[in-house]
């Protein structure tokens, strides 16, 4: 049994995972100083972005010390809870939302949308891992349980991916990408798995050329000076339509910047700026021009001023968790604590990707942060929950493990 220290009784769990939450902890501290300069220009002082970002992240430490201390059942509650808050905030949206560029995403400065992220793997990880005997109670379908689960399963997914995808459609395609590994990797039948990814290609696809429709006919407003048709529910349509498909015949490089496209112009700039090793912490030339460039754009800021280096580097964090939650899981004889310690840093890591791509082009723009860097209340809020419960699960692991050993290392010292 290992001697604790004073730091290791406070900070308790894994190291591996430790290092990076501090390392990305920092890393947002430094690039905010860096990328908030458009908000200092509405601040009463220059360190009040900062400051109150550092704000939000010290209430995230505070979560994560209070969440690494939870047991398996605690976590469970926990997760129900959370899914119950995000759905109790999507019923709210309607009635008391506020609208930001162009959406109607948070109730009273929190976002029910992160909520729902971190409490649907949290529920979805208990259903998967929940006995038979639990569904036998409800089931009018007693011949076929594993469907009847797994169509349980859809429901829990698609109550909130559904009413979010309204307002967020990239934050809908993270939890459903999220949801279908968990399923996949809880060990759900392939062949319902497989089904259901036909018939989201088939449904994306349908969707996909209503959009295009959409597109084409909101082009031949703009030309004849018409506003775009009200679709109600679906307005944001408009804006998903021009994302995916505005193209433009003059190269990127000729144009000029204007409200459709400054995001994109900048963040090419931003990476283009950055050969040969960056301009180093603090001397972005960008973060005045580039919208959101604390939030949605911040990894072109770090691209600009670290380098491909450094941009690897946070890239690999990501990755580096997923794996070493991966690793762990493997540890484990408990079904929840192994699925839930996939499940966790798998949508952490698909968002991250997501943002980075974004970034670099890779993908249409979608307004995703950047997990714990990004400047936002709620997401850091939610993503230090989603590290609180991970230390935890890497606790319960660990006491799991020695709790193996010791009985062995007695017989043989006998």
């Amino acid at each position: 049994m290992e001697k604790k220290t004073f730091i290791g009784s406070i900070m308790r769990g894994d190291n591996w995972i430790w290092g990076i939450y501090w390392l990305l902890f920092f890393i947002s501290v430094i690039e905010m100083f860096s990328a908030s300069s458009r908000l200092v220009y509405k601040s009463l002082t220059s360190t009040d972005p900062v400051f109150r970002h550092m704000e939000f992240l010290f209430w995230g430490l505070g979560a994560v010390l209070i969440f690494q201390s939870l047991n398996a059942k605690a976590i469970r509650n926990w997760g129900v809870l959370l899914y119950l808050l995000g759905i109790g905030g999507l019923i709210m949206l309607p009635v008391m939302g506020r609208t930001v560029n162009g959406a109607v995403r948070d109730v009273a400065g929190l976002q029910p949308a992160e909520f729902c992220k971190v409490g649907l793997m949290m529920t979805l990880c208990l259903a998967i891992t929940t006995s038979d005997d639990f569904y036998y109670r409800f089931s009018l379908f007693r011949k076929n349980i594993q469907l009847y689960r797994f169509w349980f399963y859809l429901l829990i997914a698609g109550a909130v991916g559904l009413p979010i995808m309204t307002q967020n459609l990239s934050t809908a395609l993270i939890i459903g990408m999220a949801s279908l590994s968990v399923l996949w990797v809880g060990g759900v039948k392939a062949l319902y798995i497989r089904r259901t990814l036909y018939c989201l290609l088939i449904v994306g696809g349908i969707g996909a050329a209503a959009l295009f429709g959409l597109h084409e006919w909101d082009v031949s407003n703009v030309t004849a000076n018409k506003e775009y048709v009200d679709l109600g529910p679906l307005n944001r349509a408009h804006t998903w339509a021009s994302r995916i498909f505005d193209k433009d015949d003059i190269p990127l490089a000729d144009q000029r910047p204007n409200d459709d496209n400054a995001q994109v112009i900048h963040a090419h700039m931003a990476l283009a700026n950055s050969y040969p090793f960056g301009k180093f912490i603090g001397n972005s030339q960008l973060r005045d021009l580039l919208p959101e460039a604390y939030s949605d754009y911040i990894y072109a800021i770090i691209f600009e001023e670290t380098g491909f280096i450094g941009a690897l580097f946070v890239m690999l964090l990501y990755l580096v968790l997923l794996g070493r939650c991966f690793y762990l899981s493997g540890k484990t004889s408990d079904p929840y604590v192994r699925l839930l310690m996939i499940a966790l840093p798998t949508i952490m890591t698909i968002q991250a990707l997501m943002h980075i791509g974004v970034c670099t082009d890779a993908m249409f723009v979608t307004g995703q942060p950047l997990p714990l860097i990004s400047r936002g209340g709620s997401s850091i809020l939610l993503t230090s929950v989603s590290f609180g419960i991970i230390l935890a699960l890497s606790r319960i692991v660990k006491a799991e493990r020695e709790a193996h050993e010791v009985p062995q290392v007695q017989i043989e010292s006998l």
